[in-house]
């Protein structure tokens, strides 16, 4: 299903999909916040696609209702209104998936995402009409549509519509400015670390050469920047807060503000840099900034910089990197790269380094291949002379990083040294490489009676 490529500086466009009679209609209203679609038990109520500007996280839409998806259908009305709901979809910048949690999982709904799956990225799953109970529990059956995690939702009453929100607003493209011509898409990358290591000296290095827009962006505590800047047509935001004031409060709550701006940047990233001071070496403050970015999982690179003031390079180099793989042993994937902001050596070799860090975090696995994988890694395992839970099923419910849920039948009975090996397997089989890997394992879901 390929997406239309013809786009214009203009709102984004969010779509909301499914089968007859799943709810759709209320919760285009529910967000509207007025009933503007006519809502009824009766399928096939919705035909055409209706289109209003709503709010969502903070950021103005265009938000489509659609008609009842029916594949295949013989019958002329439903086939129409299924080719307006696939042109919704191939068009809209965002999905949301709408299945009905009472019912469970249908045929149909299966069909249908069958057909999302090769475009999951834009996919946000609701399974709606869940009241009351445990709605987290309820809607664990979509797990096996391969979509990523199952949004609960009640759109009649707005039980889990925040959530939803929420996570809607995550996933919307970012603002284009207007009358900009169109690029390939924007990576946004976080340059973060410790006071004096470089930042600042490394994005005006950046944003000197090639800046295109410098757009202010508030913060809770002080204004923040983003220098955007196009290199080889590829376009990169580089997410920054505005230099830390000073007061005359201890260190300790300045190092505390610093790491607080550190989690705000990487909540807003995709890519992360991590910026050291060669000539220092590694510090506990430099370790427990990488600890923070991988808490956040987010793929990182790190930037040896002031390379210009190093005197021995070969053993600064050999020092550093045996002080990395020591204490930063939990991100052992990261790539090095030695930089001066200074002199601009290697500086825009990191944007390359980036790009290529989040094209291998955005890697999508099929299922079949991922479970033909998973059989084969749990027997090499066993004939080592480990042992291991029947493993059911495995999916990958998200990218950047790459994130994968194992279905089996007991999770407490998994061992850390399988765990490990099952994740070193996965990224060397799939080229993985520079990014983290995240695998939950859980339960199946029960079937709903």
């Amino acid at each position: 299903m390929s997406r239309t490529r013809a786009r214009k500086a203009d709102l984004p466009r969010v779509a909301i999909v499914g089968r007859p009679n799943v709810g759709k209609s209320t919760l285009f209203n529910r967000l509207v916040g007025r009933r503007e679609a006519i809502v009824h038990d009766r399928p096939g109520v919705t035909r055409d696609r209706l289109e209003r500007e709503v709010e969502l996280a903070g950021r103005a839409v265009r938000l489509w209702d659609t008609g009842g998806l029916v594949p295949d259908t013989d019958e002329a009305l439903a086939r129409a209104v299924t080719e307006q709901a696939l042109a919704a979809v191939r068009e809209a910048d965002l999905i949301l998936f709408v299945i009905d949690g009472r019912a469970g999982v249908t045929p149909l709904d299966e069909e249908i995402a069958a057909r999302l799956r090769e475009v999951a990225d834009r996919v946000l799953l609701v399974v709606n009409k869940l009241d009351t109970g445990r709605l987290a529990d309820a809607a664990a059956d979509g797990w096996r549509l391969g979509l990523g995690e199952p949004l609960p939702l009640s759109a009649e009453h707005g039980i889990g519509l925040e959530r939803l929100v929420d996570a809607a607003g995550a996933r919307l493209p970012a603002s284009a400015p207007e009358g900009e011509a169109e690029e390939r898409e924007e990576l946004s990358v976080a340059v973060v670390g410790r006071p004096n290591v470089g930042k600042s000296s490394l994005i005006n290095r950046l944003a000197g050469a090639e800046r295109v827009t410098v757009s202010p962006v508030p913060g809770t505590t002080r204004d923040a920047v983003d220098v955007v800047l196009v290199r080889d047509g590829r376009r990169y935001r580089i997410v920054d807060t505005a230099g830390l004031r000073r007061s005359a409060k201890a260190a300790a709550d300045d190092e505390r503000i610093g790491m607080l701006m550190t989690r705000r940047r990487l909540e807003r990233c995709q890519v992360a840099v991590l910026v050291l001071d060669a000539p220092q070496g590694l510090t506990s403050q430099d370790v427990a900034i990488a600890g923070e970015i991988a808490k956040s999982a987010k793929p990182f690179v790190i930037a040896l910089n002031k390379w210009d003031l190093v005197s021995d390079p070969d053993r600064t180099r050999r020092d550093l990197e045996a002080a990395i793989d020591r204490r930063l042993g939990f991100a052992s994937y990261a790539p090095r790269l030695s930089v001066s902001a200074v002199e601009g050596r290697r500086v825009f070799r990191l944007l390359d380094t980036c790009r290529a860090v989040a094209e291998a975090a955005s890697r999508r696995i099929p299922t079949s291949e991922l479970n033909r994988f998973l059989q084969a890694a749990v027997a090499e395992h066993l004939s080592r002379g480990g042992s291991s839970p029947k493993m059911l099923y495995a999916t990958q419910i998200g990218t950047l990083p790459p994130r994968f849920v194992v279905f089996c039948r007991d999770p407490g009975r998994l061992s850390a040294p399988l765990r490990r090996f099952l994740e070193g397997r996965l990224r060397d089989a799939f080229q993985l490489g520079p990014t983290p890997v995240v695998v939950t394992f859980r339960r199946p879901p029960r079937r709903p009676r």
